[in-house]
């Protein structure tokens, strides 16, 4: 259910990444809801052979985070949320694992969690600063180089080349500045 609800909330947000878990349990949700509206739609006569009043509404309410959704789900798997348009290839693309580690839309999705550009702040409030961009977990990511390491992906040289610089990213340094002294 958290799933769904974090989906419905984040409905204005296409930037991000959606793990496949969440959006599947989003569509189950989806559908088991527009089923009840199906039922309702027989029970009440308000259906024809189109569609009927309340499944009409449901299926109303959900396109945007549906949209919204299926784009961040493509984004995890690395294509643009353009792929859409072809809806079988999206559903292909739907259901493959997404990319492990940051890809050139973000970091992976947490399960359940809502996209970091949503904001719980209330709308009277205004923040002082700036919001700074989300800073990557350093210790998730020596422990992705490490597996990476194990794996026989990285060499150990490149182990603490990637690590250095991992560390040195999370204190604000600059790999350049660094470097060059």
């Amino acid at each position: 259910m958290n799933s769904y609800l974090s989906a419905m909330r984040s409905y204005r947000d296409f930037s991000g990444r959606t793990s496949r878990g969440d959006y599947w349990r989003f569509i189950l949700v989806y559908f088991g809801i527009a089923l009840i509206a199906l039922v309702l739609d027989a029970a009440f006569a308000t259906g024809n052979k189109d569609g009927g009043l309340f499944v009409g509404l449901v299926h109303l309410v959900h396109l945007l985070p549906q949209v919204a959704a299926g784009i961040r789900r493509m984004h995890d798997t690395d294509h643009s949320g353009w792929w859409l348009l072809l809806s079988p290839v999206a559903l292909v693309f739907a259901c493959f694992a997404g990319t492990p580690g940051p890809n050139r839309f973000g970091l992976p999705p947490a399960a359940g969690a809502v996209p970091a550009t949503i904001s719980t702040v209330p709308s009277t409030q205004t923040p002082a600063a700036p919001v700074a961009p989300p800073q990557r977990d350093v210790i998730a990511e020596i422990e992705r180089l490490a597996q990476l390491r194990a794996g026989g992906s990285l060499s150990e040289a490149e182990f603490e080349v990637m690590k250095a610089e991992a560390l040195s990213q999370s204190r604000g340094e600059s790999t350049t500045t660094r470097r060059g002294s």
